[in-house]
Order: C-alpha cells, then sequence, then structure tokens
C-alpha cells in the first residue's frame, strides 16, 4: 500500500468534520492553502485599508453596525465558511476534482490523486 498523499490526507481529516465552522475554519483555509500551494493569510492588521489577505475582515453594514468576511482577498475573492452539510464536502470534492486533486470512482467516491 502506498503513503497516502496529502490530498489526501486533507479530505480524509476533514471529511468528518462539522458542526465547529469558527472553530474548524481557519484551520482548513490554511490546511488548503498548503495542498493548493499559495500562502497563508495575513495578520489581520487595525487598519482595514491594509488588511488585503486576512480572516475576519471588517465590513460596514448598511444599518450602521460592522459585520465579518471569514477570508477576504483583495481583487480575488470573499468566502463564507458554512459547515455541517455533507453536500458541501461533496462539493469541495468536486472543485478538487476539477483541479485535477481528485476523481470520481465508480460514479460515489473521491480519490485523492
Amino acid at each position: 500500500m502506498s503513503n497516502p498523499t496529502p490530498v489526501q490526507d486533507f479530505i480524509r481529516r476533514w471529511q468528518a468534520s462539522g458542526a465547529a465552522e469558527r472553530a474548524n475554519f481557519p484551520q482548513f483555509a490554511v490546511q488548503l492553502c498548503d495542498i493548493l500551494n499559495v500562502p497563508h493569510p495575513d495578520p489581520t492588521t487595525p487598519y482595514d485599508d491594509r488588511n488585503a489577505y486576512v480572516f475576519e475582515r471588517s465590513v460596514p453594514l448598511p444599518h450602521g453596525s460592522t459585520g465579518r468576511i471569514d477570508l477576504y482577498k483583495r481583487g480575488c475573492f470573499v468566502l463564507e465558511a458554512k459547515q455541517g452539510s455533507a453536500a458541501r464536502v461533496t462539493e469541495l470534492l468536486e472543485t478538487l476534482a476539477s483541479l485535477g486533486q481528485a476523481r470520481l470512482v465508480e460514479g460515489e467516491r473521491f480519490v485523492a490523486q
């Protein structure tokens, strides 16, 4: 039996997680960055104009309060984590498959490549 790949380890580790979005998301995102070989988010500063790639970026809301974006990268993406649905795990695995990092086997399960 061969050693598992980093993608296989990542899928195995996170497939069973659930119901703890705030606790799990930063670690999940950092490990996903490692899998994709992209930089980790930066530490947040007190100055929003300098927070170009951070967790929990503050944003003003129309009614005057402040909201938070789970992961923000200026000019690239806004990511709001939602956890607890098997459908969402499937979506992630389908995304990994589209990137050539996993494949569907026998129409029902994903295998990391």
